[in-house]
């Protein structure tokens, strides 16, 4: 009877056989007896020999199934056991196997390629000559990272894995719904011409789990197929659906980072050069310049060292500590200062520890620090054993004193996964724990010590979208710092970028790009590349640079109105992207559902839709877009150059030129009628009635632009007429506050 409810994924004659490797490495020889219940729709699969009880829950509907798996040390003495896992034979498609593939979100992250066939060994050497991606390769693949294991990095992937062809549109997926205990990796190998996928329950950070008498480890996952493997939006969609049905109640999910932004000092020149006299100075800046900023974070530099990311190690002011000369009056005095101002103070921690810190060379022989050389080399960092009470009583004590004492409201909290993340043995001194279940014990400690509506970011090891980091982390650094002016960061940052954002789940965790700025080091098309980029996915959560030593430049004015009206992890689609492309490939022209400048959708009086193209060639070419491309009826629709302000009439198709690394950016209107067609300021609500048009804006702002379809004879706020100018089609006028503005034409 299980063979009809595996039958029903029409994926092959799938077999499934569940097993438990020991500590020593060695298949623990179980018995296992099904049990199937049509009319509840569910399947018992147990095991037991008196010492441990494996016991998996299925619940199957049509081509889905899901999986509560309990183990259990039944016995009254310790078991130590390395790992779970599942075996699915007998996957196939009816096409050629040598077209069978697998897709992982870690595939871009390491190795700049988005599938791989099955088979294909990623190893270091076989990955930097591929004959499947030219451009594949392991270059962002840190020492000790690349593995046979699919989804064992570090970089805290999207939990799923799809096997398809490429010949077809169905596919097979697994993937994680729980990560209290347990992570999900995968071996993938054709035998017979079909596809065996062998999923393993590991434990991070140590290879060898110490199970307690009596205790239960629980693992959840699901299995599901789908028909639309070759759309890289759609192919998780199902699975993204069952997995938000079981997640706790999410920060991710919250408006801490949605519809405001984070002022950093790390980016774009600053990097370890701060002083409390810069930060106040671009803190008024700020409070003036840029409503939806709403954050000041202090990044690196802060410790008196002028080397190495430090953080945790370096909670206490004076000589080792804070930096007197930059902040002679203190952090708490810092902290105030902004406070004063209107905005809120963050601070930057990291959790790695520097060898020649104070922290490292008093502890060392006492065992603090975890062997992991072979990504941080020998003469790198230490990592702190976070499996010892004595140990974490240290860290939380340093997050007090760093958050409540220093008063810092928010935190960015970056190097910190190594030592929960690794799937590398790391040899805690106490392997009763995964790294999953310390990694709860961390960050809900230090939520704890930040404000209940105090945001936290994660930094690296890099993040790959996991939405189960939303129960305590606000939004999540998916790319690398691209304010350098190197190109290929950029280029490597989008491919990353877009496999987070595909996924479609920036409503449980925040994807944030690298912060955008003015951006000296770049050149004008490179920065308004960037810029659009961020502007278009949604993932505006920093800004950074000396913002007020050019007020008026026209970098300036860009990036005022990019952060007009950020909305963090809405939704952005693809259009003409083909994720299964052998070469590499990243889609070109993206779009979402309102204007830049609102969060309202279907709403006629403003845009319907803002797009996106972006050529990331060494040579300029035209690309073209249709209204059904974008998802639009058809009809006459406006499309008005964000920047440019020209306007242009479709009907159905358009196609435009752009530079080599350039982009360009547009909102599409519907024609007819009074309309607004663009805006650098925040309208949470746009109607019309007769020739008047009624705007909800959401913060004063002294140098609002509105272009309308027509030049507006009144405007009117409060009673009062607001003056204004009519500028090449752009009105301009100060606004007051949040206030309703009545626009009569």
């Amino acid at each position: 009877m299980l063979e009809n409810i595996l039958k029903d994924l029409q994926c092959g004659n799938i077999s499934l056989r569940p097993f438990v490797v020991m500590a020593d490495e060695t298949e623990r020889p179980l018995e296992y007896t099904v049990s199937v219940n049509e009319s509840a729709k569910n399947c018992t699969i147990s095991a037991t020999d008196g010492i441990v009880k494996d016991y998996l829950f299925l619940e199957y509907d049509g081509d889905e199934i899901t999986c509560r798996r309990s183990f259990e040390n039944q016995s009254k003495q310790t078991v130590a056991i390395k790992e779970l896992g599942l075996e699915l034979k007998g996957i196939t498609f009816g096409k050629k196997p040598r077209d069978d593939y697998f897709y992982h979100n870690e595939n871009p992250r390491i190795y700049e390629a988005m599938t791989f066939p099955i088979d294909y060994n990623r190893t270091a050497e076989d990955a930097k000559d591929s004959e499947f991606d030219i451009e594949a390769g392991n270059r962002w693949a840190d020492p000790g990272v690349v593995s046979e294991r699919i989804g064992a990095s570090p970089y805290q992937p999207f939990p799923a894995i799809i096997i398809s062809n490429y010949k077809t549109k169905k596919g097979l997926v697994h993937g994680t719904l729980s990560q209290r205990v347990c992570y999900h990796n995968y071996l993938a190998k054709h035998a017979d011409d079909t596809v065996t996928l062998t999923v393993f329950s590991s434990f991070k950070g140590t290879h060898r789990l110490t199970v307690q008498p009596h205790r239960v480890i629980k693992d959840e996952w699901y299995l599901g197929a789908t028909d639309e493997a070759h759309d890289i939006e759609k192919i998780f969609e199902k699975y993204t659906k069952v997995l938000r049905t079981k997640l706790p109640a999410n920060y991710g999910a919250s408006n801490l980072n949605r519809d405001n932004m984070v002022w950093g000092t790390w980016n774009d020149g600053i990097y370890r050069a701060v002083s409390e006299d810069l930060i106040f100075r671009e803190t008024k800046f700020l409070k003036e310049n840029f409503p939806t900023v709403r954050w000041i974070q202090l990044d690196d530099g802060y410790h008196t060292h002028a080397r190495d990311a430090r953080g945790i190690s370096v909670p206490y002011e004076g000589p080792a500590g804070v930096h007197q000369d930059k902040f002679p009056n203190g952090l708490r005095h810092l902290t105030d200062g902004i406070r004063e101002i209107g905005l809120r103070p963050a601070l930057w921690i990291g959790l790695k520890v520097p060898r020649d810190e104070k922290l490292f060379i008093d502890k060392e022989a006492d065992g603090w620090f975890l062997d992991y050389s072979n990504r941080m080399g020998e003469k790198g960092f230490g990592i702190l054993d976070v499996s010892r009470e004595d140990i974490r009583e240290y860290m939380e004590s340093a997050v007090n004193t760093l958050c409540r004492e220093y008063g810092f409201e928010g935190v960015k909290h970056d190097f910190w996964s190594y030592a929960f993340e690794a799937s590398d043995d790391l040899k805690y001194a106490n392997r009763d724990r995964s790294g999953y279940e310390y990694r709860d014990w961390w960050l809900k400690m230090i939520r704890e010590a930040i404000c209940d509506d105090g945001y936290l970011q994660t930094g690296c090891d890099i993040v790959m979208g996991n939405p189960f980091l939303g129960r305590y982390f606000t939004n999540y650094r998916y790319g690398i710092d691209v304010g350098g002016g190197r190109w290929d960061l950029v280029k490597t940052n989008y491919m990353w970028g877009c496999a987070c954002f595909a996924t479609h789940t920036g409503d449980l965790i925040v994807p944030n790009s690298d912060a955008v700025g003015r951006f000296a080091n770049l050149s004008d098309d490179d920065c308004f590349f960037l810029t659009n980029y961020c502007l278009v996915t949604h993932t505006m959560v920093e800004i950074a640079g000396k913002l007020s030593e050019a007020p008026e430049d026209a970098r300036m004015r860009q990036l005022r109105k990019a952060c007009c009206n950020p909305n963090n992890g809405q939704d952005v689609y693809f259009v003409g992207y083909d994720y299964r492309s052998p070469v590499y490939s990243v889609p070109e022209i993206m779009y979402f559902k309102t204007p830049h400048f609102s969060t309202q959708e279907n709403n006629e009086v403003i845009p319907l839709r803002t797009v996106g193209l972006f050529n990331i060639a060494e040579e300029a070419k035209d690309m073209t877009f249709t209204l059904a491309d974008l998802g639009l009826e058809q009809g006459e629709y406006i499309l008005t150059d964000v920047w440019g302000g020209e306007q242009f009439t479709v009907t159905d198709s358009f196609t435009v030129n752009v530079n080599k690394h350039g982009s360009r950016l547009f909102a599409v209107t519907k024609a007819g009628g009074l309309k607004l067609h663009d805006a650098n300021v925040r309208v949470n609500a746009a109607t019309v009635c007769g020739n008047v048009m009624t705007l909800d804006i959401d913060y004063a702002y002294k140098a609002a632009e509105l272009t309308f379809s027509a030049a507006p004879k009144s405007i009117v706020c409060d009673g009062k007429e607001l003056p204004f100018t009519v500028e090449n089609g752009v009105t301009k006028l100060a606004i007051p506050g949040k206030k309703t503005l009545t626009v009569t034409f």
